[in-house]
């Protein structure tokens, strides 16, 4: 029995000089968990503010309140300004300029309140919702707000806007018969004063609205009929599958981190395998050897992600050719962000054990908060400020901006210079220690 716990000492002792296991073991696991957990742990309250262009064209008072009640809501972050172009003067959204914005995917929803929202003869609640469907869920969850504080305001105003629909089919005496008849019914019943009852029912109170409660428990069914909110969606109509379209980017980039990173570490495998030493025993310099791993990595890169959407497309009618040119301009991109990362993990790691270790854990991490897994607005706000630090953020967005919205080189522009900006500047200090034989 000695010798058997000997044994296992000896396999306690190997995993722990095993980084790469130690990483995979409990690191991996517990970066995961801070991550989901930070989004799921308490419910819509742990995810990031849905931010939502407001747009309100009308000035009474009930719109008034409704945007100070949308300010207050904890799962929105309203914009009514932008910068102008010199970035001094603030201007306020109009409808025209919050449609555009939509579209171009600059943000994924507006509301519109429009000049007669609610007028002095509205017999309904009027609203205009512009949205980018790039995600189904996060547009749910803005939806879901709007309508919260929306619905938890308007059973104060249904008797008047109940008083009018009478009035516009049967006629003003009707309207108010109807209202004195309840109120008349209520103070020989329930004892209630009939006068404040019908003052209730026939003034709309701004005072009593700022007191209204924030129950939504009633049947939206109801309400549908007295609040028109017409929605619009304003890019994606004619995707043949939109969901594999918005999601395909993000696990295309995801497989290509794993493959690039492995080919970008090969270079530890050839060190083993006494390749490397025979090749600088010929006329050949470690520039060279450097710029062949480099430029085949690409290749396989390229061709990977090809195959990748040409196999959507056939299989899953992806439309990639409306679009491919600009498709090959962010593939190319991404695949050289892609392998200067697996070049920076082979700069500082000592052993391909290592570098697979350090490169499992931040190709994971990445994807989770880069968007290659769920969207980047499902992330606390301190989240999405480190995911825009990661190159599968830019690359995703990129492939959404192609593949989804159909933009041109315009709408790609920042996306692949930042990538290619990446590459250049981990690929010029791999150059750098591998001259000097760090590598």
């Amino acid at each position: 029995m000695k010798t058997i716990w000997q044994l296992i000492l000896k396999d306690f002792i190997r995993f722990k000089n095993d980084r790469r296991a130690m990483l995979l073991t409990f690191i991996l696991p517990m970066v995961l968990i801070v991550i989901f957990g930070s989004i799921f742990g308490n419910g819509n309250e742990s995810m990031g503010r849905m931010n939502l262009i407001l747009v309100n064209e009308s000035h009474t008072s009930f719109s008034k309140l409704l945007v100070s009640k949308l300010e207050s809501s904890k799962g929105l972050h309203l914009w009514q300004k932008f910068l102008s172009e010199n970035n001094k003067d603030s201007i306020k959204f109009d409808e025209k300029t919050a449609r555009e914005w939509v579209r171009t995917g600059k943000i994924s929803a507006a509301v519109i309140i429009p000049s007669d929202f609610f007028t002095d003869t509205s017999t309904s609640i009027k609203f205009k919702f512009f949205y980018d469907p790039k995600s189904e869920i996060e547009s749910a969850i803005i939806q879901g707000n709007i309508k919260q504080v929306l619905f938890s305001q308007v059973s104060h105003i249904i008797p008047i806007i109940m008083q009018r629909k009478i009035s516009a089919h049967y006629g003003n005496n009707q309207g108010e018969k109807y209202f004195k008849g309840i109120s008349k019914l209520s103070q020989e019943y329930l004892h209630l004063s009939a006068d404040s009852l019908y003052n209730s029912m026939t003034d709309l109170d701004s005072a009593s609205l700022k007191q209204a409660s924030s129950d939504s428990s009633n049947d939206n069914k109801f309400f549908s009929s007295i609040v028109k909110f017409d929605s619009q969606q304003l890019v994606g109509q004619k995707i043949v599958n939109p969901g594999l379209t918005r999601t395909v980017g993000g696990w295309a980039m995801m497989f290509l981190l794993f493959s690039l990173t492995g080919a970008s570490t090969s270079l530890f495998e050839e060190k083993q395998e006494g390749t490397l030493k025979r090749l600088l025993c010929m006329p050949v310099n470690r520039t060279q050897i450097l710029w062949s791993k480099y430029i085949y990595a690409i290749i396989i890169g390229i061709v990977q992600l090809l195959v990748l959407f040409i196999f959507s497309w056939v299989f899953f009618d992806v439309e990639i050719w409306a679009n491919f040119f600009n498709l090959l301009i962010v593939i190319f991109a991404s695949a050289a962000a892609a392998v200067a990362f697996g070049m920076l993990i082979t700069s500082f790691a000592k052993s391909l054990s290592q570098a697979n270790g350090i490169s499992t854990l931040l190709i994971l991490v990445m994807s989770a908060i880069g968007g290659s897994w769920f969207p980047t607005s499902f992330l606390p706000n301190w989240m999405q400020l480190i995911s825009k630090a990661t190159l599968t953020y830019w690359s995703v967005e990129a492939f959404l901006q192609v593949l989804w919205r159909h933009s041109g080189f315009s709408g790609i522009a920042l996306n692949v210079g930042i990538l290619l900006t990446i590459a250049l500047l981990i690929n010029s200090y791999a150059l750098i220690r591998f001259k000097k034989g760090m590598i």
